[in-house]
């Protein structure tokens, strides 16, 4: 072969290669640009974006005296850069958790060894993990560092890490009104949400709406700012004072723990409400638990039992009985009755008084004063089935209280009312109510008649417009003419000196209210043998109230009487009532 030919054909194969190399690369840049390409960019993504946000500021909640109850406490979030760390993680996770332990609140309560040794081990391994695990550059560590923590972290100079600035919620009173504030857990994807009380009912008042940022960082960490992209301004939550008096609370909280103790009580309420607003100026319940370490707490303590918790309110329902009577006119304060001298056979059911004593010809005055259920079953069968029906959902019994608290709902209302019903809840047995419902229908007799709505919240501060808006006390309704109201007031007032003498004589204020000691429904239709429901409501001065209030005693061991438990817990705590309010 000439040398000609051999040098054409070296050209063919040079120039073929050289086709062949160009195609090559041509099928590898479309394969990683066109079909790789969204994954490609998606990973450059996740290492070089960063999401910061700038977080608002949730509202505070306050009493009406201007007491901080829940506010906000600025923390840390400590983050890893990972393209900058020089530590591995199995060392970063060995530092850093000793120093997060020593401010970790579940670790110090631990009181076991083995228990502190899984939290510690746990520690490790959750921020090992998330180190290794993650494509992100960016790597949240651990929530929820204080100031100081911050600090010793930063002494320890370990290349890579930083912290971003958020609130968390603050109590500055601790577990003050637990259960009138909630608190704030996280909803599915993490954000912060408002459980039970006022959090969890204005939680879209209270919330902040934070400002989002995104950010490129080049291979050091360093932010790219011509790269950056934000969306929606930071604007903070809306303040709510309350109608909450912080030393009334603290008073009501203090003496009723004391007296669940005293009592040997399953558990207890008092709530203290101005019948002329409405406006709440104390609620409690006791246990209660703290907002702060809500997650420690069974759950079942996290509603407030003044309005998710019914019962059958007893004696204290006579008061109303008594109302619906002399505003109707089917019975006057001296009216005798003329069924009270034996108990009352209504079909197969046999309705005896607390004390199966009876009292011919008792005027009503004097049956209230002495509880006397046969009087009660007069009175109601005097009004009649439907006009006393009317008057009982008059007096919002059943229905929601309109309150700015979660768990406020109605309850449930018998559509059966035959004699037999008609006897038993004319004496507050059959009928099913929560605590606020009784407060504001026997609140309504001290204000003259007058409904008027049950209010927590007292003004709203909308900080992004600096505007205050104000909560103006709401009338419902005229539940009974203001005659009437003044005669069942003179006569709750008579039944506190005929039934508490030891108690109301002491005194130099007047007081009118009715005790209570009802049965506890048990969930085979019948009651419990051997435990009650003491409690009293009452308010006070007589003519014109500054407040009325409500104790209220679950299954009291040492007495099953209101009288005798709940009472005198009302009076020790209206002898101090009198020099606050």
């Amino acid at each position: 072969m000439s040398p000609q030919k051999k040098f054409l054909i070296r050209s063919h194969i040079l120039q073929s290669s050289i086709y062949l190399g160009f195609i090559i690369i041509l099928l590898r840049l479309f394969y990683w640009q066109i079909i790789k390409g969204d994954e490609l960019n998606e990973i450059a993504t996740r290492q070089y974006e960063r999401l910061d946000i700038s977080e608002a500021s949730r509202g505070s909640i306050f009493t009406s005296d201007g007491y901080l109850l829940v506010g906000n406490q600025p923390v840390y979030r400590l983050f890893a850069e990972k393209n900058l760390l020089e530590n591995n993680p199995k060392q970063i996770s060995q530092l850093l958790t000793p120093l997060i332990l020593t401010n970790d609140r579940p670790y110090k309560l631990a009181s076991q060894a083995a228990k502190k040794e899984i939290i510690e081990e746990n520690t490790k391994k959750n921020i090992k993990e998330k180190l290794e695990k993650t494509e992100k550059n960016w790597i949240g560590l651990r929530h929820n560092i204080s100031e100081e923590l911050k600090q010793e972290i930063e002494n320890l100079q370990i290349k890579g890490l930083g912290f971003d600035k958020y609130e968390k919620r603050f109590y500055p009173e601790a577990s003050l009104a637990a259960h009138v504030t909630g608190f704030v857990g996280k909803n599915k994807i993490g954000e912060d949400l408002g459980y039970f009380g006022i959090e969890g009912a204005l939680n879209n008042e209270l919330k902040p709406y934070s400002r989002k940022h995104t950010s490129l960082t080049d291979a050091l960490g360093l932010k790219l700012l011509f790269k950056s992209n934000s969306n929606s301004s930071a604007i903070d939550g809306r303040d709510v004072s309350t109608t909450i008096n912080r030393n009334v609370q603290v008073l009501i909280e203090e003496e009723l723990k004391a007296a669940v103790l005293r009592y040997e009580a399953k558990s207890g309420e008092v709530i203290v409400m101005d019948p002329k607003s409405g406006k709440i100026l104390g609620m409690a319940s006791f246990p209660s638990y703290d907002q702060e370490l809500f997650y420690k707490y069974d759950t079942s303590l996290y509603k407030n039992p003044s309005l998710s918790e019914n019962y059958e309110p007893g004696s204290t329902f006579k008061a109303i009985t008594i109302a619906a009577g002399i505003d109707s006119k089917a019975i006057k304060e001296n009216s005798k009755c003329d069924s009270c001298d034996k108990a009352r056979k209504i079909g197969k059911y046999t309705i005896k008084t607390w004390n199966d004593e009876y009292h011919p010809d008792i005027d009503m005055k004097e049956a209230l004063a002495i509880s006397d259920n046969t009087a009660m079953i007069f009175a109601a069968e005097k009004i009649g089935t439907e006009k006393f029906l009317k008057y009982i959902k008059n007096f919002g019994i059943g229905n929601e209280i309109g309150i700015d608290l979660q768990e406020d709902s109605g309850t449930p209302f018998s559509d059966k009312w035959g004699p037999v019903e008609l006897a038993t809840r004319s004496f507050g047995q059959g009928i099913v109510i929560n605590s606020m419902q009784l407060v504001r229908a026997i609140a309504s007799i001290a204000n003259d008649g007058k409904m008027m709505k049950p209010q927590i919240i007292e003004k709203v501060l909308d900080k992004k417009n600096n505007q205050e808006i104000l909560v103006e006390p709401k009338k419902v309704m005229q539940v009974i003419s203001k005659e009437s109201a003044h005669t069942v007031k003179k006569m709750l007032a008579y039944t506190v000196e005929k039934s508490l003498p030891s108690l109301a004589k002491k005194r130099s204020y007047s007081v009118a209210g009715k005790t209570g000691t009802s049965q506890i429904a048990n969930d085979s239709g019948g009651y419990k043998e051997d435990g009650t429901i003491a409690s009293f409501i009452a308010f006070s001065p007589v003519d014109k109230p500054k407040f009325i209030m409500l104790v209220k005693l679950n299954e009291p061991s040492t007495s099953p009487w209101g009288a005798e438990t709940a009472a005198p817990l009302w009076f020790k705590i209206a002898d101090k009532l009198q020099l606050l309010l």
